[in-house]
């Protein structure tokens, strides 16, 4: 025992904790630093555009094999700067690609979004040689917001999402009028702009409206707000606001550049499979369920616990095929943070162009329910909550459906304990003034709860209502 001690004591000795790191290059600057990343090998000096001579370095990660989805970092500094070279290390540092590259730095804005532009298309075009999946690619950008002009103009499925770091998102001028806002954009395409991470320095009124319209309109946006700090705090001080910052983009990146959630399960057809929507929780979490229907009313249908989306399917088709557009989808897992999964399921569904949501779940799926459209700006049209736990491992839904106005139907069947008890605690303490209390004779629990034909045209109907 003593030995092993020993060994220990010395290996964390010889192994020193992250923040005590001193990279050995320019990377330095940035403020966070992870052990090794100055260990990042580059092909330098790549011409990317012949005519102007600009050049482009491309970062991998030391022992990385194949193909890697890449981050293309942009912005006014020389791509060897500080900036770009320390995060092009922390992004390949997370096992990523990361290119700097060089732009032209003319009073017209429209010369350095095009050579954005070139960039993209040089990488794409050339990513074989360059060692970078062409149809996994995100853009980093700081100060400028050309690298939005670049990818939201005309949204492709290869790019997976922007990061836009203390950057004006409603640049309007008297020579280009808003063709460089990327407010004018999300407006045009708010459903279909890739997903987005906006970091604000300080108060900046162009982030504010942006976001109000990101959230008015259910875009893919998440802003990241650091009030104290100036542009370019992410190379330094380096507070510890800074550096979580910092962590919470990379995971942002890496998360939306991994491989796409297939869709395993044996329940759904191959029209069913091409259908997935995959989508993000607020903490990163990938998430993946199938749509069946179309038009504009949308149900969003979350399972129990232990179970997936099949447990809905069968019935989503039902509800389909009497014309809502349906949402199945795959919840996190036992004892999580499902009210997360639901709410964006629900913001993921409006996306897809269901304008009037209802959220529906079974059991874990219930509370996910009830929490997760409690937590939102934008409440769904209603919810249905059959045999809901008042709690759930972290959860408690008595303090959301205090605040939770939509129309609640609190479904449970009469011998399910604890769940019956627990449905009469949420509809006693519902904030909502349409709300139903509806006990059904048996010990059926959550989804099974349907089988009941009388119960099902009652909540169905309640569905038709709203």
């Amino acid at each position: 025992m003593r030995a092993a001690l020993a060994i220990l004591a010395v290996a964390l000795v010889a192994a020193p904790a992250a923040y005590g790191y001193r990279n050995p290059t320019v990377g330095k600057a940035v403020v966070l630093q992870v052990s090794g990343m100055h260990r990042a090998t580059a092909k330098r000096n790549i011409v990317y555009q012949r005519s102007s001579k600009l050049r482009m370095d491309v970062y991998r990660p030391r022992m990385a094999r194949g193909r890697l989805p890449v981050v293309l970092l942009t912005g006014p500094a020389a791509r060897r700067s500080g900036q770009k070279v320390g995060w092009a290390q922390l992004v390949a540092a997370s096992g990523l690609s990361a290119v700097t590259f060089d732009t032209r730095s003319d009073a017209s804005p429209r010369n350095p979004a095009q050579d954005v532009q070139s960039a993209l298309a040089y990488v794409r075009s050339h990513s074989k040689r360059l060692g970078i999946d062409p149809s996994r690619l995100c853009t980093l950008g700081f100060s400028t917001p050309w690298h939005l002009w670049a990818t939201m103009r005309d949204p492709q499925r290869w790019l997976r999402c922007n990061v836009a770091y203390y950057e004006p998102l409603d640049v309007q001028s008297a020579a280009f009028g808003d063709e460089f806002s990327a407010l004018t954009y999300l407006r045009r395409s708010p459903g279909s702009i890739p997903p987005m991470l906006v970091v604000e320095a300080g108060r900046d009124d162009s982030t504010v409206r942006f976001a109000a319209a990101a959230t008015e309109l259910h875009a893919d946006v998440r802003v990241v707000a650091y009030p104290e700090a100036k542009p370019r705090f992410d190379v330094g001080p380096r507070t510890p606001r800074a550096r979580v910052i910092v962590k919470q983009t990379l995971r942002f990146l890496k998360a939306r550049l991994a491989r796409p959630l297939p869709v395993t399960e044996s329940c759904a057809t191959n029209l069913e499979r091409s259908s997935a929507l995959r989508f993000f929780a607020s903490d990163d979490t990938a998430l993946v369920g199938v749509v069946v229907g179309t038009g504009q009313r949308g149900i969003v249908l979350a399972h129990g616990q232990n179970g997936d989306f099949c447990e809905w399917l069968p019935y989503a088709r039902e509800l389909a095929a009497a014309g809502y557009r349906v949402l199945a989808y795959d919840a996190r897992g036992y004892g999580l943070r499902v009210d997360l999964d639901m709410a964006a399921a629900i913001e993921a569904i409006r996306r897809a162009g269901a304008e009037h949501v209802i959220s529906m779940g079974s059991s874990m799926g219930a509370i996910a329910a009830l929490i997760g459209s409690a937590s939102l700006p934008s409440a769904p049209a209603a919810v249905v909550s059959l045999s809901a736990p008042a709690s759930y491992g972290p959860l408690n839904a008595l303090p959301s459906v205090a605040r939770l106005r939509a129309p609640t139907f609190f479904g449970a069947s009469e011998q399910d304990d604890p769940f019956v008890g627990d449905a009469r605690s949420l509809y006693a303490a519902s904030a909502a003034t349409d709300k139903r209390l509806d006990i059904l004779p048996g010990a059926a629990h959550g989804s099974a709860m349907l089988q009941d034909a009388g119960f099902r045209s009652r909540v169905e109907a309640f569905i038709a209502a709203h």
